[in-house]
């Protein structure tokens, strides 16, 4: 057997053996991306030769990000004739990088990454796909643990990237070459015949990507034989470092969940870690609440800074997250919608934005005191006939029962030490400005009932799924 001969087989053999770890099968559906490099090029024809002898459907995706003008349009070209010559389905899209990247206030290369990943989650859901194959190489792990490294990455920019995760529910990305070396691949191509595109920017010594694979990769190589190697086995350590750092942070995220989207941790909780599994536990946090990315050192250590701020001070996270400092500790948190405001014209059932409210008259009889909040008995005589439901403004009044006097609803949240967490869900019943119930913690001395009261109204508030919304007035 030649010497092409022997990289072809060892490199189908490699593959096969990946594949069957990952769990494809006969009956599977396997995407490979494909941006048209020698990786991508290869990890396709290697595919190809093993779904003719395993059977599994193959197809192929192209992520055109619009960075290179005419180079990026010959790119999605040429891969669209490779698929086509192997005969396989083909699918491309256009990525609005740029404009991403703007409206996202992020740089380029995390716009790519993100709009690239929901292409192919978008395309594995359309086309049914169990996995979805990617082209990383060992080259890939030690450039991106040396690039992350000199900008002073923390664990998670250090650790390797996975052999596999679900892409979505049904479809499992996996990186079947991460244990190969480039030369190999190209060795393969060459011996295959295979082409591929050359993208000259990978090339470019401004970037300190480029760089690291040029000069300081080889470099190393010279100096410590199996470098790369070596510095795979570090990357890979770390990830399970991390992953064991997870599991162990894993009951503190439960006990600190919120019903909304977000998590409460108090300085008792904070308190017993150590300023590097706090990072973790935030980091951890972030990524549950929907941040796709991992998180820098410099936005954490924010975080950081937060639990030594005055209570209520917000720290925001992107566009949709944000932190505050509570009384006791930090919240982190989703941005929720606006409260909508519901009118309230008598007794009947109304509906708010996921929350119920009950009003019915009741005799005196039925008048059953409770420490429910959620309960409360009004005056009728008191109670005014058009109400508004609605969220908390700035300006509004309340006189708390059992408090001698009215003031501003805002200071009554803070002397109750309401955290923030809590205060952006509450609603009001209010007339104008004045507050005559703080629905679910406390009602107004102005309507609550008296020795003197003859009618009775009850207010019953729950929260309800919308499957189970009456035909009830809703949001105005």
């Amino acid at each position: 057997m030649g010497a092409g001969a022997e990289h072809i087989f060892w490199l189908r053999q490699h593959v096969r053996l990946e594949l069957e770890r990952f769990g494809v099968r006969t009956d599977s559906r396997v995407l490979c991306a494909v941006s048209g490099g020698v990786d991508s090029i290869v990890l396709l024809d290697v595919l190809v030769a093993l779904s003719s002898e395993t059977g599994f459907w193959l197809g192929v995706l192209h992520a055109d990000h619009g960075l290179r003008g005419e180079q990026s349009r010959q790119d999605a070209e040429f891969v669209r004739s490779v698929a086509r010559a192997y005969g396989l389905p083909f699918a491309e899209e256009a990525l609005p990088v740029a404009e991403y990247a703007r409206a996202h206030r992020c740089g380029l290369e995390m716009a790519a990454r993100q709009l690239r990943y929901d292409f192919f989650a978008r395309h594995a859901r359309q086309m049914a796909a169990t996995h979805l194959a990617l082209a990383h190489t060992a080259d890939d792990v030690a450039e991106t643990l040396l690039l992350n490294l000199l900008r002073g990455a923390g664990i998670d920019g250090l650790s390797a990237m996975p052999p596999s995760r679900q892409l979505t529910p049904e479809c499992l990305l996996i990186r079947p070459l991460l244990a190969v070396r480039k030369a190999q691949l190209i060795a393969y191509a060459q011996a295959r015949g295979l082409s591929w595109r050359e993208d000259p920017s990978n090339r470019d010594r401004r970037f300190l990507r480029n760089r690291i694979r040029w000069e300081l990769l080889p470099l190393l190589e010279t100096i410590t034989p199996a470098a790369v190697r070596k510095l795979c086995q570090t990357a890979t350590l770390l990830a399970q470092a991390r992953q064991g750092i997870a599991q162990l942070l894993e009951p503190l995220l439960q006990q600190a969940a919120l019903a909304e989207p977000g998590f409460y941790f108090s300085e008792e909780q904070l308190g017993r870690l150590p300023e590097f599994l706090r990072l973790q536990l935030y980091r951890l946090a972030l990524q549950r609440l929907g941040q796709t990315y991992s998180p820098g050192q410099a936005h954490l250590r924010r975080l950081l800074e937060l639990e030594h701020s005055p209570t209520g001070t917000l720290l925001p996270l992107g566009k949709t997250l944000y932190a505050v400092r509570e009384h006791a500790g930090i919240s982190l948190l989703q941005k929720l919608p606006p409260l909508g405001q519901c009118l309230i014209t008598g007794c009947g059932t109304y509906r708010l934005d996921g929350w119920e409210l009950e009003i019915a008259e009741v005799p005196a009889e039925e008048v059953r005191f409770t420490p429910d909040p959620t309960v409360e008995y009004v005056d009728a005589e008191r109670f005014p006939a058009r109400v508004l439901w609605r969220a908390v403004r700035a300006g509004d009044r309340f006189h708390p029962l059992g408090m001698p006097a009215p003031m501003k609803l805002g200071d009554f949240l803070t002397a109750q030490r309401i955290p923030h967490h809590r205060r952006r869900s509450l609603s009001v019943l209010a007339e104008g400005s004045r507050v005559l119930w703080l629905c679910g913690v406390r009602l107004s001395a102005e309507v609550c009932v008296r020795r003197e009261t003859q009618r009775f109204l009850r207010l019953q508030l729950r929260k309800v799924s919308p499957d189970t919304w009456s035909d009830a007035p809703g949001t105005d």
